[in-house]
This record gives structure tokens, C-alpha cells and sequence, in this order.
């Protein structure tokens, strides 16, 4: 997700109530596995497998591996990204359609 002209920005990453809640119902390895790729949102245009779903209001979706999804929106007037939400990625697909 590479904007072109632009370096890399560290963010505040700020994650849901919601997606905790989800995130403890997992074994711990995976929620270790997750949480090291939310790490990776800090920089959130050099963050791999990120694809914008809305430019307008600024949301983005990370796969993590082959199983799951994150959605987030970055607020570049107040540097943090917002992790919305967490699901699978057929889950993602039929929410939000295949991006290619």
C-alpha cells in the first residue's frame, strides 16, 4: 500500500473493544501471531498484504497469513490507525467483496 512520495509515518495503533473481545476467545499462539502483524500498522503504508477498501474515509483491510482479516482506518490528522474490526477472510470477502 505504498503511497508514492511518502515516507514512512509511525502510528498510534488503537485496537476495539469489540476485536479484543474476539481476539480473547483465541488459543494464545494465534493471538500472539495476530498481534504481531497489528504491530506492523505503526507504519501503516509500508504494512504488508494492505489493501484500501474506501479512500474516501481512509479504510483499509490487512490479511494476517491465509486465515484472517483486519479492517482499519488510518486518521492521518490525529497519526493513529484504528483497528475496527477482525474476522476471517471469507468473512472479509463476503462483507466486503475481492479486492484484487
Amino acid at each position: 500500500m505504498k503511497e508514492q512520495g511518502c515516507r514512512s509515518i509511525y502510528v498510534e495503533v488503537q485496537i476495539e473493544r469489540s476485536v479484543i473481545k474476539t481476539l480473547e476467545k483465541y488459543p494464545e499462539k494465534i493471538r500472539e501471531h495476530i498481534f504481531n502483524h497489528l504491530r506492523k500498522l505503526e507504519d501503516p503504508y509500508s504494512a504488508p498484504d494492505v489493501e484500501c477498501l474506501h479512500p474516501k474515509v481512509q479504510v483499509y483491510r490487512m490479511h494476517i497469513g491465509r486465515t484472517y482479516t483486519v479492517i482499519f482506518k488510518i486518521y492521518k490528522d490525529l497519526n493513529r490507525v484504528m483497528v475496527l474490526n477482525l474476522m476471517t477472510i471469507e468473512q472479509a470477502h463476503k462483507r466486503y467483496g475481492r479486492y484484487h
